[in-house]
């Protein structure tokens, strides 16, 4: 496999980042045919720009296709959707299907609908816009204060601790209860589509935004799915993409074990759902045997705290696990990974998302299946209190890749000429130019 960009007078040039699958990779992928190899060339700037488009794209779908069933059990899940013949899910539920959020079924939008997920990736956007690519978790914490609407969990926290003055990282360590949760995570995918092929400086953007609200494997969390997005720009093993994102956590932490978890399982279990009942019996429960619970301190039972107890579901290492699951069972197909992300329960809005920013990442917005494009018409609702809350997903996207054309060129000028997509390539035994 070999990955290129060539770099001219100290600057840029966008000429390529050629990624050739030469290992005998069998890629899946909706819009082309299942069972053959598939050579992916991304030749120019506008393949690049097509590689963040399908992330914004696919992170759109994804949270879409999960809001109706967030926080259900995967046996509800199933239950509810058989009944109106939906299972296993292939795309959006059906405006008949019985949940609450009736606004992301299929029929009842023409637009991305908002979700706060997709929200802090505008508001990360808009930072960036204000402060460049060498913003500050202070810079971020400002722009949320700036063009955050709502918030949930960690966020809130974090946002009433600016209020009072308490600014990162003291935001996230101030009575924060929910710290080690999905937040961080769930708003991760900027980080790796301006980083392309650089896992260690997309872990490090998504720390500098992590810490602003989480700790520990909270903040692991979003430096993990930081640098699968990553990696997804310049390679489409699931499996090896997975496992090299592990080298910019700590080893023995949690979440790293989850991951690993599900690797064993997959090398072991023939079906997701054998290795999902291994996922949930391992780490599916909170300390006590229970799933949800009051948190034992009294001061986190009233005021803003009243609205979320100690839910297992939102932890952000079951849902790293999920998200690792539907990877791997999914094996590269857009609709299949998407559906598992939504199938496997959990925080299953954020975990779908994520797993199709990473396919979006991986094969661009030409390859995503139009039945999932169509609806959206290229525009995202969002709540971020801006002017224009219609924004083009593609304006979004070039926007994105914009800076991480910016973050190439500085990359490579700090590196003596050592591109960084060489660097992988070399690591997992591939050829560079």
């Amino acid at each position: 496999m070999n990955a290129s960009v060539i770099y001219l007078n100290g600057g840029i040039a966008l000429v390529g980042i050629l990624v050739l699958a030469l290992l005998g990779l069998t890629a899946r992928c909706d819009q082309s045919t299942h069972d053959q190899q598939r050579n992916i060339f991304i030749t120019n700037k506008d393949e690049y720009e097509n590689k963040v488009y399908g992330a914004w794209c696919g992170k759109l779908i994804g949270l879409t296709a999960g809001q109706p069933v967030e926080g259900w059990s995967r046996q509800q899940i199933e239950a509810c959707a058989r009944k109106v013949d939906a299972y296993p899910v292939d795309w959006f539920f059906s405006a008949d299907f019985d949940s609450q959020q009736k606004g992301y079924l299929r029929g009842n939008f023409t637009s991305a609908p908002s979700n706060d997920d997709s929200d802090f990736l505008v508001v990360s956007l808009l930072a960036l816009r204000k402060n460049g690519i060498n913003l500050t978790s202070r810079d971020i914490a400002d722009a949320w204060v700036k063009y955050c609407s709502a918030a949930c969990t960690a966020e809130a926290v974090a946002l009433a601790n600016f209020r009072k003055g308490i600014w990162p990282a003291a935001s996230a360590a101030t009575d924060n209860p929910y710290s080690d949760w999905i937040g961080a995570q769930m708003r991760s995918d900027i980080w790796g589509m301006i980083a392309p092929g650089m896992p260690d400086v997309a872990a490090d953007y998504a720390e500098r935004d992590a810490r602003i609200s989480h700790l520990g494997d909270g903040i692991y969390a979003e430096r993990y799915i930081a640098a699968v997005i990553s990696l997804a720009m310049v390679d489409t093993d699931c499996k090896r993409i997975l496992r090299e994102a592990l080298n910019v956590i700590p080893a023995d932490c949690k979440y790293a074990r989850v991951v690993k978890d599900v690797l064993n399982w997959h090398e072991q279990s023939a079906t997701w759902s054998k290795a999902w009942d291994l996922l949930d019996a391992k780490y599916g429960l909170l300390e006590d045997g229970s799933r949800v619970a009051p948190f034992a301190e009294e001061k986190y039972k009233t005021g803003l705290y009243a609205n979320w107890c100690n839910m297992k579901w939102v932890h952000a290492d079951i849902n790293g696990g999920a998200v690792a699951l539907a990877l791997l069972y999914g094996n590269g197909d857009f609709t299949k990974t998407v559906s598992l992300g939504v199938m496997c329960g959990y925080d299953c809005d954020c975990n779908a998302g994520t797993v199709g920013a990473i396919l979006g990442a991986m094969w661009g917005e030409r390859a995503i299946p139009t039945k999932w494009k169509a609806s959206f018409n290229d525009t995202y609702n969002t709540d971020v209190k801006i002017d224009n809350q219609n924004l083009k997903i593609s304006e979004l996207a070039k926007e994105t890749a914009g800076y991480g054309l910016q973050v190439l060129d500085q990359r490579n000028s700090t590196r003596t000429g050592q591109h960084p997509t060489r660097e992988y390539m070399h690591r997992i035994g591939g050829e560079a130019w």
